[in-house]
């Protein structure tokens, strides 16, 4: 094989290996992100006491920190983990059910913009996925499989988070929002079209080069 040729075919197979990489990862979140979530002022609780359908439910978390809970009056659940949450109530079921299992969920508002089929505010639990909450919002307004996810935090900041990504893998707060950005014909098919410009390309050079030898 002439020298120009293979010349040519190093070129063509470094290309070929650059357009078929796989798409950069998202970006890991930092570590004062991934905490567990801990109730807040616009949180509900929902309560689930076993085989007593008059002491579950939903309650309200007050501003001040304070939700009302069925046969227990006002309490003070601000800052505290599901965990402690749970310690707490069974705690303060003990002097009325002996041994009662108590499961507490942290329900919190969660606005969901950009490119989705119905914008809202819609609740969620931490093992909500992005994905999930997606479906809940009608899906992508553009049908896209695979859409941008960013997270808007109450302070500004930008996350990038994956479609698996669970809820509750950071400390989702009241205030921030998820964005659903609607991606362009240009960034959907990137790796299609730049394949095919650099075969095209490459073609076309190994075309002249055949031509300027032949004569």
């Amino acid at each position: 094989m002439p020298p120009v040729f293979r010349r040519f075919a190093a070129v063509s197979t470094l290309v070929f290996a650059a357009c078929a990489g796989n798409p950069p990862p998202v970006a890991t979140l930092s570590p004062e992100v991934l905490e567990p979530w801990t109730t807040q002022p616009g949180d509900m609780v929902r309560i689930n006491v076993w085989r007593e359908p008059e002491l579950s439910g939903e309650v309200f978390v007050q501003n001040d920190g304070t939700a009302i809970f069925p046969a227990l009056g006002r309490m003070q659940v601000g800052g505290l983990t599901a965990d402690s949450l749970n310690g707490l109530l069974v705690a303060r079921f003990r002097d009325r059910i002996l041994n009662t299992p108590v499961d507490a969920t942290l329900i919190r508002p969660l606005p969901v913009i950009g490119s989705v089929r119905s914008p809202g505010v819609y609740p969620v639990d931490p093992t909500a996925t992005a994905i999930q909450v997606i479906a809940r919002a009608g899906g992508t307004a553009g049908g896209e499989r695979a859409p941008r996810v960013q997270l808007l935090r109450h302070d500004g900041t930008k996350l990038d988070l994956s479609m698996e990504q669970s809820l509750g893998s950071f400390n989702l707060r009241n205030g921030d929002a998820l964005y659903v950005e609607e991606r362009s014909f240009w960034l959907r098919n990137q790796r299609q079209i730049t394949v095919g410009a650099a075969v095209s390309t490459i073609l076309v050079s190994l075309v002249s080069v055949v031509i300027i030898l032949s004569r």
